[in-house]
């Protein structure tokens, strides 16, 4: 098994007890978790204040806050901003789950979900920082990359990605000269086999380029092993 923490630190916040008491259980019940608690915006600000969580368990709809809010804000702040979130929500419409992975959420379940599910999603976001870290800023030829503040510009102008979309880039970055494989970045990034990622990838892959205009032929796609980004 991956080098996870022994134990996981989760700050849950959410406003409802009942689903509160629901995440809590489930959470117990399946792995090794230190745990707290935060019924509203202020309160998760005022826990992070004291601790940092290894993860974000996040409800969208608090009470003083939406919870998209709350993720843009950790995702500007920098002591928080590498701090993986879950959405867990009971909006279910597919444009609230694409809104909450645009503002830096790093996966997103709807409530009320699968106890072995949300174990599984938690382990894989984990598995996603650690294997990206530690990481380091790119700039090269007017192309470059703040992996601390998730930005990507080309030719001086900001590029619009998602957090996955981001993550892929880094990662292939990170290790430009030599070949990720398919395996490695479906591991990584969605916590999946190959050939269940096979279509998300070449998808993200196709996305990626289309981005980056000039510089998009440097993604160089390595028969049917994997992708090498050429300095």
């Amino acid at each position: 098994m991956e080098n996870l923490p022994k134990i996981t630190k989760v700050l849950i916040v959410e406003d409802e007890p009942a689903q509160m008491e629901h995440t809590k259980r489930s959470l117990e019940s399946h792995g090794t978790f230190q745990l707290t608690f935060a019924s509203s915006g202020q309160a998760a600000f005022e826990q992070l204040n004291e601790s940092i969580p290894d993860v974000i368990l996040l409800d969208l709809g608090l009470p003083d806050a939406d919870g998209l809010d709350i993720c843009r804000r950790l995702r500007e702040d920098d002591r928080f901003r590498w701090v993986p979130v879950v959405m867990l929500t009971g909006r279910s419409a597919i444009v609230d789950k694409i809104t909450g992975l645009e503002v830096g959420a790093d996966d997103y379940l709807t409530k009320p979900a699968d106890a072995g599910e949300l174990v599984a999603r938690i382990r894989a976001v984990l598995r996603r920082k650690q294997a990206l870290g530690p990481v380091t800023d790119f700039e090269q030829s007017g192309f470059k990359i703040s992996a601390d503040r998730r930005q990507v510009w080309i030719t001086g102008e900001a590029v619009a990605m998602t957090p996955k979309e981001f993550d892929l880039l880094l990662m292939i970055v990170s290790k430009r000269g030599t070949v990720v494989s398919r395996e490695e970045i479906g591991q990584v990034i969605w916590g999946k086999s190959a050939e269940e990622s096979a279509r998300t990838l070449d998808t993200h892959i196709w996305r990626l380029r289309s981005k980056m205009g000039e510089v998009a032929d440097r993604i160089e796609t390595v028969g049917k092993t994997g992708y090498r980004f050429n300095s």
